[in-house]
């Protein structure tokens, strides 16, 4: 260190650094090996294993696969933020486009995407290594890592060139800085560094719901009900021998298979559990899969729960299947616009990514209806109600005036205003009054 470096670390003492030092702890809980603090220890995530296992079963198979296709069959783009510099930025939104559409070597952004979001709500999180490339027309790579191979460094002091992440490979550690490791949490919290997933929420239900399900499986191929014969008793009012019995059944009846008969006074069939659909547990089945639906916020019905389903609560759970799919996708638009087009490209709040809802029939009706009456009242103008649609503004500030309910009438868009009215006839003149020669007051022979 110089005299000139001593001078400068001196006159910087006073100051506020840019990245100031925090006073409290980022987890109140003890992380690491033998409950241990540390920047240098990183945390495994305590998560069992069979997680993955349970994640093949049906119900949570279908619950993860309904969000996971409404998130993959969306839309996206990258575009300016104002679209006064569209053309200005065209290039470069191709390039990131071209590079997110062929995300590395082995997959495309579908898979990409499929991989993260399954960790997402299998693991708490999904992870992809962010690599810069050479390629001027592909100048970065994302590939998808096991997010349960991955450690957290909870005391990590936010600093870019800072490990916060660590993989775990045949028993060493390949450490990650916070700029190569895109790793997007479901439900964070101050209490960990990690997320919470909806299977790991509903982990208890789920597999109640395979031991209930495998349960009823038993029942239904074991061909020996759960039933006891009660000979009741002989002529002489004495029990007939059960012994006896048995070794005629076993050496007469199953060995010859003739239908058996029986004497005695006042035979039965005694049941010794249930013998209906409340033998199989159906309806703790169907409260399961409910309590997973719920878990996963998707409507019961995408799992197939059709009772008690009518077009009022059906409308009702496809709303909220929407929102969850929303939700999580807007996560996923953060890190990308996060890691991407601000950690790469430097160009955050100028450029985004972003994916583009389906609205529905139902949602687009009320929305017309609503701006139909802003429009009619004068609230709102021609070009902000296309903006709210996502259209661009009329031509020659056409759409910047307000609507007259009673003046409608074909205009060219392509004139300006001061030209339409020009083209315009003038009123007509009123007539020159005449002056009345003849005196009404006079009667006319």
């Amino acid at each position: 260190m110089g005299v000139r470096q001593i001078i400068i670390d001196w006159l910087a003492a006073g100051r506020t650094k840019n990245e100031p030092e925090r006073q409290t702890e980022a987890y109140s809980q003890a992380w690491g090996y033998l409950n241990r603090n540390g920047n240098n220890q990183p945390a495994v995530k305590r998560t069992p294993a069979n997680l993955r296992l349970l994640s093949e079963s049906p119900i949570p198979r279908r619950a993860i696969n309904v969000i996971k296709d409404g998130i993959t069959k969306l839309n996206w783009s990258v575009a300016a933020i104002d679209e006064n510099d569209t053309e200005k930025f065209k290039d470069i939104c191709k390039i990131i486009e071209r590079s997110l559409l062929k995300p590395n070597s082995g997959d495309s952004f579908r898979s990409w995407l499929e991989q993260t979001v399954e960790d997402m709500l299998v693991c708490s999180a999904g992870s992809s290594e962010i690599l810069k490339a050479g390629d001027p027309l592909r100048p970065f790579r994302m590939y998808p890592v096991d997010t349960f191979s991955i450690d957290l460094y909870p005391q990590w002091d936010g600093k870019p060139d800072s490990y916060r992440f660590a993989q775990r490979i045949n028993g060493q550690y390949v450490h990650l800085t916070a700029a190569e490791m895109m790793y997007i949490r479901m439900n964070p919290r101050t209490n960990t560094p990690f997320g919470l997933s909806p299977l790991e929420t509903v982990w208890e239900s789920a597999e109640n719901f395979v031991s209930s399900h495998k349960t009823a499986g038993n029942q239904t191929k074991n061909t020996i009900l759960n039933k006891i014969l009660n000979l009741g008793t002989g002529k002489d009012g004495n029990s007939l021998d059960a012994k006896a019995f048995r070794s005629y059944w076993n050496a007469e009846v199953q060995g010859k298979g003739i239908i058996p008969i029986i004497s005695g006074f006042n035979p039965s069939v005694l049941n010794l559990g249930a013998t209906d659909d409340k033998a199989l547990f159906l309806e703790w089945q169907r409260f399961l899969i409910e309590i997973i639906a719920i878990s996963f916020g998707v409507s019961p019905k995408k799992l197939g729960q059709t009772k008690d389903v009518n077009r009022t609560t059906a409308d009702s759970e496809d709303e909220d299947t929407n929102s969850t799919v929303q939700n999580i996708a807007e996560n996923i638009v953060e890190h990308i616009n996060n890691h991407i087009i601000d950690g790469i490209f430097k160009m955050g709040g100028v450029l985004e990514f972003k994916f583009l809802y389906a609205t529905s029939l139902k949602d687009l009706k009320t929305q017309a209806d609503i701006d139909a009456i802003y429009l009619d009242r004068r609230v709102d103008t021609p070009d902000e109600v296309r903006d709210k649609r996502g259209k661009k503004a009329l031509p020659n500030q056409h759409g910047e005036v307000l609507l007259q309910p009673s003046k409608l009438e074909v205009i060219d868009i392509n004139s300006t205003q001061e030209e339409l009215a020009d083209t315009k006839d003038p009123p007509p003149e009123p007539p020159e009054a005449k002056p009345n020669i003849e005196d009404p007051n006079t009667e006319q022979n």
